[in-house]
């Protein structure tokens, strides 16, 4: 109970529902998030006209998850024409960039959405606009002074938003994005199956810093439960290879081996391959990405090493 009241929560409901959160209460309205109408309704028309869409999110452990959870959507609802864009960390840096965004133009993609990123890139949501495309901004960074002209910005961290809590990583962003979609047309679905996604959105939740109260404490218990029961061919693989049993897997799993596997992928240059670890249906595929990332983990391991090495003889 000290514990507890020491995290600010004071009443036995508070306390109940930080230990067992509840899925259907917790959560809450997506439509709540500024802008988030004029998103829905620009993403729903491009589906319509099958537009070129890009997905471009950041290369760390909350947007690779990320562009998971929108590449599933698509594949769910069985939409083909788009394309998942993720900088490379050291020749292009963070956030969006203008050959990058060239790049898309000249693609013929009509509508950019982006994931864990974009917030301070005005310059570059210009440059979009100018080469006849349309920016979703979806962030959880804070905001510059000037914010960028995109068609739509969800970022509950911008003035004038209403959505009751502020603290969600990028992946959780997108997630609610998924969720006001699939209220307005759900395609067929199953009512709940984003749920499914909830691993990624968990696993990005863990990975991201963010404060685990509130709904990302919901993202992060029932992503555990989903992460538990993925089929995900490639996090088997993966577990496999870590001798992890997924059945158990618990937040330290997934700080400690999960996380650091998806990061040294960018770390080492390809954080497509962290991607495609968890995003392929393919068994040989997902084992050449398990392998491969683990891999890489152990040479940036190696890296880090021997930089420490380095810093010590220096001193």
């Amino acid at each position: 109970g000290e514990m507890l009241f020491r995290r600010g929560i004071k009443t036995a409901k508070d306390a109940d529902s930080f230990l067992n959160p509840d899925y259907a209460s917790g959560i809450h309205d997506p439509f709540l998030i500024k802008d988030m109408d004029k998103a829905v309704a620009r993403i729903l028309e491009a589906l319509e006209k099958k537009e070129k869409i890009a997905i471009w999110s950041d290369y760390d452990a909350d947007g690779i998850p990320g562009a998971v959870v929108m590449y599933d959507f698509f594949q769910k609802i069985k939409y083909d024409n788009f394309v998942n864009y993720i900088p490379h960390r050291h020749d292009e840096g963070f956030g969006l960039n203008e050959e990058g965004i060239k790049e898309l133009a000249e693609n013929g993609v009509n509508l950019v959405i982006t994931i864990d990123c974009g917030i301070t890139d005005v310059s570059e949501v210009e440059l979009a606009n100018k080469l006849g495309m349309e920016v979703i901004v979806t962030d959880h960074h804070l905001p510059g002074k000037v914010l960028p002209k995109a068609f739509a910005i969800l970022d509950s961290k911008q003035a004038g938003d209403e959505y009751p809590f502020k603290e969600l990583c990028g992946s959780g962003v997108i997630f609610k994005f998924i969720q006001a979609i699939l209220q307005k047309n759900n395609f067929g679905l199953k009512v709940g199956t984003e749920k499914w996604f909830l691993d990624m959105v968990g696993l990005a939740t863990l990975s991201d810093m963010v404060p685990l109260v509130d709904e990302n404490r919901i993202f992060a218990v029932f992503g555990l439960k989903v992460l538990r029961k993925s089929q995900r061919i490639g996090l088997l693989k993966l577990f496999k290879k870590l001798k992890l049993d997924q059945k158990n897997i618990t937040e330290d799993d997934i700080g400690f081996t999960i996380t650091p596997r998806i990061n040294a992928a960018s770390r080492m240059g390809v954080p497509m391959d962290a991607f495609k670890l968890l995003s392929t249906s393919d068994a040989n595929e997902a084992e050449k990405f398990a392998e491969h990332l683990d891999k890489i983990n152990n040479e940036r391991k190696g890296i880090v090493a021997s930089m420490v090495k380095e810093a010590r003889k220096k001193i």
